[in-house]
């Protein structure tokens, strides 16, 4: 029944050998594993919650339970399972692979690695698996790792862009599109995140504006099933939209290159969610890189990466790029909450003393991270840290104890969960500067802030990921709170904490100088986006290389 794939007829099978004999172990996991091929993931827990009692030593049911523990969203409850299934059979690929993606899910990223990295040598499938590939996860976790310098982190995203590369079967195609420099262009966008997500904040004023330009035609690759009213809005913006998450990638490759797309701009580069298997198919003449991913995509299919001065200054980052880097007034485009409450007087002019905040995902507060928050903490005893966004379990608690191993007091930390947006931004009101993360600085969280009248401490970094709060702060014209190094970070800290009448008085003008700032002014940055694309088509119509360009801001201010 099993191999007709005749699952309710198994199912009932095995039922009915559960009522008859209830304390048959075997019996309570045959009938998991059937619901769960069969769809019925959430009917499938109890029944292995069952086997697991009656096996205790059998390390598949317990890596079989933690599965079905992870997509009720139980994730501690996954993580111990996962763990005895290892403690029973350490050489069990599939329990060290599903721990990885439990912990990566628990934004535990530095364990989450090395579970992920053990299951691949254990079994190298797993890095394309066809569920969740951990390729595209290792990445991003590497991204997070401060002891990967910039070149290994490269390497390490032209391997595995190579990778896919050598799984091809097929050449790129010859592409007869017509080399008029002055027509239409078709540009099409692929991506996952084209709903409630940051991907599609950023890019929702771009494409309000972009699709009313009459020199282009907008055409979406959607490749999520979830759609919401953002999607809805989103929508509107394009003429073609395609619902592409069931195509497979050479299906994919072909839809694109039947609707004649001119210009593809991939938004979520080794990201979750993404299509790289079927951009390296090379579907459109010119493929671009764009918003979803502080990194290259590591592949030679790919011909341009959108970027600013700020985030990747030029000459520094080429040779970190498979793409040519193209520079634009501002990377993306941040537009503040319409209900975000007004900006408050500082703080520390009330308590006394500077608090700090942060506002990032745990995973992205690593033991570097506490380090050099703590020397800072050090320096200032009187100093207080709010940690927003983490989970109030032991998570928190691991967290505290990390920093009072580096010598900082427990009372000194406020922990807030993870709530509604305006519960967020008001907390914002007791914070005086938040302290980036590093080697993966904030984004949203750091736009976020400086609209509430907060700066952030950023520590500029080697890494595409780790100059993100540089682009933002410097856009903004924030220079001085950039630190070069670990020293630096601190030396700022302490002169910003000792000047807190200057600190007020940038606080109060925030808002207007985001306003003034490249990130908030669409039209500028839209009018060099549509120059950039036609810039990028005339030199394919005279059959020319990619190559790397700028479109000043300067040119649309008058």
């Amino acid at each position: 029944m099993i191999a007709q794939q005749r699952y309710s007829d198994a199912v009932a099978m095995a039922r009915s050998f559960t009522e008859a004999f209830p304390r048959n172990g075997a019996g309570w996991k045959t009938l998991g594993a059937l619901l769960w091929w069969s769809g019925n993931h959430a009917e499938a827990l109890l029944p292995m919650q069952h086997s697991a009692r009656l096996l205790p030593g059998d390390a598949e049911t317990h890596s079989n339970l933690g599965m079905a523990l992870m997509h009720a969203k139980r994730f501690d409850d996954a993580v111990k399972s996962f763990e005895r299934a290892i403690r029973l059979d350490g050489t069990f690929a599939a329990a060290h692979y599903h721990l990885g993606m439990a912990r990566f899910r628990q934004d535990r990223y530095a364990e989450a690695q090395a579970s992920l990295l053990t299951s691949v040598s254990l079994k190298p499938e797993y890095l394309w698996a066809e569920v969740e590939p951990c390729h595209s996860i290792l990445l991003f976790l590497y991204s997070h790792d401060a002891s990967i310098d910039a070149d290994t982190l490269y390497a390490e995203h032209r391997r595995f862009g190579r990778e896919i590369e050598n799984r091809l079967t097929v050449a790129h195609p010859s592409h007869s599109h017509l080399e008029d420099p002055q027509r239409r262009l078709r540009i099409g966008f692929v991506s996952g995140d084209l709903r409630n997500h940051a991907v599609a904040s950023f890019l929702e004023p771009v494409l309000e504006r972009l699709s009313k330009y009459a020199g282009v035609e907008l055409h979406a690759y959607y490749n999520e099933t979830v759609e919401d009213e953002v999607t809805v809005r989103l929508r509107a913006h394009f003429k073609g939209w395609n619902s592409v998450p069931l195509l497979a990638d050479p299906a994919l490759a072909d839809l694109i290159m039947s609707h004649r797309i001119d210009i593809l701009i991939d938004l979520s580069g080794p990201s979750g969610l993404n299509r790289l298997q079927a951009l390296a198919r090379k579907p459109a003449p010119i493929q671009v890189s764009w918003i979803g991913y502080p990194g290259t995509t590591g592949l030679n299919a790919m011909d341009y990466c959108l970027a600013d001065r700020h985030w990747l200054p030029p000459g520094q980052f080429d040779r970190h790029f498979v793409e040519k880097l193209v520079y634009l007034p501002a990377t993306g485009i941040f537009r503040p909450e319409p209900t975000a409450p007004q900006v408050v007087a500082l703080p520390a002019l009330a308590t006394g003393h500077v608090t700090f905040g942060s506002f990032n995902r745990l995973g992205k507060i690593n033991a570097a991270t506490v380090r050099l928050w703590s020397k800072l903490l050090q320096a200032l005893p009187a100093s207080k840290l709010i940690i927003a966004g983490i989970p109030l379990d032991d998570q928190h608690i691991k967290l505290s104890q990390r920093f009072d191993a580096e010598g900082v007091d427990r009372a000194r930390l406020t922990f807030h969960a993870r709530g509604g947006i305006d519960a967020y931004l008001a907390l914002h009101h007791q914070v005086d500067l938040c302290l980036d993360t590093f080697p993966y600085n904030g984004g949203t969280t750091t736009h976020h802030a400086l609209w509430m009248g907060v700066p952030t401490l950023t520590m500029a970094g080697t890494t595409p990921a780790g100059r993100q709060g540089a682009c933002i702060l410097g856009l903004a014209g924030l220079d001085e709170f950039i630190a070069r190094d670990a020293d630096d970070f601190v030396s700022r800290g302490l002169n910003w904490a000792a000047r807190l009448d200057t600190l007020a008085e940038l606080r109060a003008g925030l808002r207007e100088r985001c306003r003034q700032s490249p990130s908030q002014r669409p039209d500028i940055l839209v009018a060099a986006l549509e120059r950039a694309l036609r810039r990028m088509w005339t030199r394919w119509c005279a059959n020319l290389p990619a190559e790397s360009f700028e479109i000043p801001a300067a040119e649309f201010v008058s």
